[in-house]
């Protein structure tokens, strides 16, 4: 039985999707990924209002990454829900990298509609679960 793996988050997108390079040359998967910013603000010990922002690097795979290429850019407010996966690289260095991303299922973004100033909130979704065909439980790229 697998332990329970969920996350949902808003931020704001701090820049354009963008295509990684697996590898893995020879998979014709495709990753696509992009950082949002998280903030929360709160009273710090003295009463004045602070804030505290996380970053969080964001995977999606096939169909997904290519529709956010598509359809979200920098500055957009994007509301994910996927899982956590850890992820690892070897920097320029030599070092041997480890971060927690989270691997997208769902996401939700809002963008005006043409010609009003409502907004209209589209949903993109994974139905090819593309993540769980790289076969490792851990994903190597680089940069």
């Amino acid at each position: 039985m697998n332990d329970l793996n969920s996350i949902l988050i808003e931020g704001t997108l701090l820049d354009d999707p963008k295509r990684i390079m697996l590898a893995d040359t020879q998979s014709d998967i495709r990753l696509v990924k992009f950082d949002i910013a998280n903030n929360r603000y709160y009273l710090d010990r003295n009463g004045e209002k602070a804030k505290e922002t996380v970053f969080i690097s964001v995977q999606c795979w096939g169909e997904l990454g290519e529709k956010c290429i598509e359809r979200i850019s920098k500055g957009m407010k994007v509301r994910t829900v996927g899982r956590l996966r850890l992820c690892r690289w070897v920097s320029s260095d030599g070092t041997t990298r480890r971060v927690i991303e989270i691997v997208a299922n769902h996401l939700e973004f809002r963008r005006p509609k043409t010609g009003s100033a409502q907004m209209k909130t589209e949903i993109l979704e994974d139905t090819s679960n593309d993540a769980d065909k790289t076969g490792e439980s851990e994903v190597f790229y680089s940069f």
